[in-house]
């Protein structure tokens, strides 16, 4: 029988609640964001007192294993870019595209996820001392994202841009295609981000679909629908067209 996440989640709720570590605990992700459906993963940040992770992923491991058993498991590297100890935890028996997106953070790391032009305004589980705090991304930190991700597209766009049109000149598949959509992804989606959804230009074509204009998701997926060289040969113009205004539009805000 497969897991029921409503089940799970309370018994792990249940649990972690009874750790003394635990300081606060919030879901975010599909849930914050107002996007949870059947196929949701659970994304769980975890807060402790004392700036060790450890004990917490022990006791979550234990409970997971003995109460369902642990399919698969991934413990990101750290130090991680966004500072927390995270690990993916895939079950036995579970329903389709669901899996555990466990957190664990010190109250003292700034940085929780709580940014809601990012990442939503998160469903709190347990929160005694008031520790999640909901509040905009602050303009000076999302000022250096913006320019980092402006700064990174366009020194390389000339590269990207070459080697597709190298590859369809030989009318090579495979590498029209890989470099097509690298161009997509690595040129044309951050400055839309940028033009589009300037708190989440870092964000790369995750949700796009969501946060774009309908009018600019149908661009985008019509430029995306490609099943040939021909067909790349047909979307090319469109596609350095688009950029190429994006990049001119958004030069003299982000290009300093």
């Amino acid at each position: 029988m497969a897991i029921d996440p409503k089940i799970l989640h309370q018994q792990l709720q249940d649990m972690l609640v009874a750790i003394p570590n635990v300081a606060a605990i919030w879901e975010g992700g599909s849930v914050a964001t107002g996007f949870s459906d059947q196929y949701s993963d659970l994304d769980l940040l975890i807060v402790t007192h004392a700036n060790d992770p450890e004990p917490v992923f022990v006791a979550l491991e234990t409970f997971l294993d003995s109460g369902y058993g642990i399919q698969r498991q991934f413990r990101m590297p750290e130090p991680s870019w966004h500072g927390l100890s995270q690990c993916f935890y895939l079950l036995k028996d579970s329903p389709p595209c669901y899996y555990l997106d466990l957190a664990v953070t010190h109250k003292a790391n700034p940085n929780k996820l709580t940014e809601p032009d990012r990442h939503g305004n998160a469903n709190v589980w347990y929160d005694p001392g008031q520790i999640y705090t909901s509040h905009p991304t602050a303009p000076e930190e999302l000022a250096k994202i913006q320019q980092r991700v402006f700064k990174s597209t366009t020194d390389i766009d000339f590269i990207t841009r070459i080697e597709l049109e190298k590859a369809v000149l030989r009318e090579n598949w495979i590498a029209s295609q890989m470099n097509y959509y690298m161009f997509a992804n690595r040129c044309l989606v951050p400055l839309l981000n940028l033009k589009y959804r300037p708190a989440k230009a870092d964000f790369g074509i995750r949700y796009s679909d969501r946060d774009y204009p309908l009018d600019a998701v149908r661009v985008l997926s019509d430029l995306l629908r490609i099943t040939s060289v021909e067909d790349i040969k047909n979307r090319l113009h469109s596609l350095f067209n688009l950029y190429d205004r994006c990049k001119e539009e958004l030069t003299p805000v982000y290009g300093g």
